[in-house]
């Protein structure tokens, strides 16, 4: 495969998990508007504390099947074989996504831009996940 080939299949991944969190942006949004609009404000710490942690769990959730995107994208590639199963694609793409980078598991030769992209993807991701946690704060504590 080509450099441009890596280059593109790497764009189409971040525009897959653009739209990924896109929809998930969108239904976690709807659905606090619904929460505050059908039982009005939380009552209390702990149930403005509860609507937090769901809003985090929700985008975690997104966080986690793009990061399987990633991974059965270098699970199935068969010029990759650092990667043998789907556990070590998994942990190979979260590890990546996260820019934790343990480096336990790599990719080797041209094969290792598409895991920058994938974590200049993941740095772009979770800076918006952190906006929108602030974005969903900010709503649940406006009226109390």
């Amino acid at each position: 495969m080509l450099l441009g080939e890596k280059i593109g299949a790497a764009l189409l991944m971040m525009f897959l998990c653009t739209l990924i969190h896109a929809l998930f942006m969108a239904a976690g949004t709807h659905a606090l508007d619904w929460r505050l609009t059908r039982f009005g404000p939380a009552k209390g710490p702990f149930d403005r504390v509860l609507l937090v942690w769901l809003m985090i769990l929700w985008m975690f959730i997104a966080i986690m099947i793009e990061a399987w995107a990633w991974g059965l994208l270098y699970l199935y590639n068969p010029m990759i074989t650092a990667l043998p199963d789907a556990q070590s694609a998994f942990y190979f793409s979260m590890v990546t996504y996260t820019t934790l980078g343990y480096g336990d598991i790599v990719l080797t030769g041209a094969w290792r831009t598409l895991a920058a992209v994938q974590a200049g993807n993941g740095v772009i991701i979770f800076g918006w996940t952190t906006a929108l946690i602030f974005y969903f704060i900010q709503k649940i504590y406006k009226n109390n």
